[in-house]
């Protein structure tokens, strides 16, 4: 199973980089794996872990390197996102791919900061 993940992991970089998404390394303290865990598992819904992520890149408890807002409205979150909310929470992904998924968001619109 941890060769599928990290091909998908890779699929999912290699989007985002090549979509012009910034791939700098930023730091993601270890406690915030409880949200992307209670996400992944349904423990909490979409808008409350778009709205705690928000809270924690304004307070400058989670740093996320320059990302071009985007100005889309009201879109749904990938799965595979969730996938590596999920994946990161277990350890199975790193600090960056799940920053990537975050940059992601920001870039299409889904989460404003």
């Amino acid at each position: 199973m941890k060769p599928l993940l990290t091909a998908i992991s890779t699929i999912a970089v290699l989007l985002l980089v090549g979509s012009g998404v910034s791939s700098v390394y930023a730091e993601v303290p270890t406690w915030i794996k409880n949200n992307a865990e209670w996400w992944a598992d349904g423990t909490i819904d979409d808008d409350s872990f778009v709205q705690g992520i928000q809270f924690l890149i304004k307070e400058g408890i989670m740093e996320i390197p320059p990302t071009s807002q985007g100005t889309n409205s009201g879109s749904e979150i990938p799965t595979w996102i969730k996938n590596n909310a999920e994946w990161w929470a277990a350890g199975a992904i790193d600090d960056e791919s799940f920053i990537l998924g975050i940059q992601f968001l920001i870039k299409e619109g889904i989460l404003k900061i």
